[in-house]
């Protein structure tokens, strides 16, 4: 099923921190979307017609280099937050972290997004996005909206990366809580699921950073990074 995250199947496949647990139910989790007419779609469709007036900004072309997940533009956001470059290559144990947490969140994602079926404002609306599947018609293929998998995940990469490098922190959820804001920048999520995405991403980090595997992954990873020269990056 699509889910508008640009991971490869490997994601889907591999287990995470979670495997043989019972699974997180996002559908019990979370909130419904807000329904027509409430105070809460009154936020969502405002910042989507400011974000719709926002199109070819700076806000825009920050949110289209965070479109695929975890595509080089992507990576490099990250590597400038961590402070040092983050690559399967140069950071193998940050890699695993990454491949694992990721494994454990695609299912729970998923189980909302296909249980509420909520349209993107673009599709809503009909205004443009940022994404080039929406430029090309082809905007199906990003899935159904609520809650946001790019906003839930860069969150939880953002709690998990902090483990690794607490000196680092605050840059860190700077980068993501922007991951998640970028996707409002792009127009294909509501305010609300980004905040549900983040509320997911939380949810996990709170099953996952208990686990003993999590634990011993973590501290190879501040390790890797402390090892790792560090990297310099333009403002703004």
């Amino acid at each position: 099923m699509p889910h508008g995250l640009g991971l490869s199947i490997l994601h889907l496949i591999l287990g995470g921190y979670l495997a043989g647990q019972p699974p997180l139910d996002a559908v019990r989790l979370l909130p419904p979307p807000p329904p027509p007419g409430s105070s809460q779609e009154a936020v969502d469709r405002t910042a989507a017609a400011a974000s719709r007036a926002g199109v070819d900004g700076p806000a825009w072309k920050a949110a289209i280099r965070e479109v695929n997940i975890p595509n080089a533009e992507f990576m490099q956001t990250l590597s400038c937050a961590v402070g040092v470059q983050v690559s399967a290559e140069k950071t193998p144990a940050v890699q695993k972290l990454f491949t694992s947490v990721t494994a454990d969140f695609i299912g729970p994602m998923e189980q909302a997004k296909s249980t509420w079926k909520r349209p993107r404002p673009f599709a809503v609306d009909g205004g443009p996005a940022c994404d080039p599947r929406v430029a090309a018609g082809q905007g199906d293929r990003l899935g159904f909206a609520y809650p946001s998998g790019h906003a839930g995940l860069g969150w939880l990469l953002a709690l998990v990366l902090s483990d690794a490098a607490p000196a680092r922190s605050d840059a860190i959820r700077a980068w993501g809580a922007d991951v998640g804001q970028h996707r409002i920048d792009c127009r294909v999520h509501w305010t609300s699921d980004v905040a549900a995405g983040r509320m997911l991403g939380l949810a996990l980090y709170d099953r996952i950073s208990t686990t003993p595997a999590y634990q011993a992954d973590v501290k190879a990873a501040a390790a890797e990074i402390a090892k790792a020269p560090p990297i310099s990056c333009p403002q703004g």
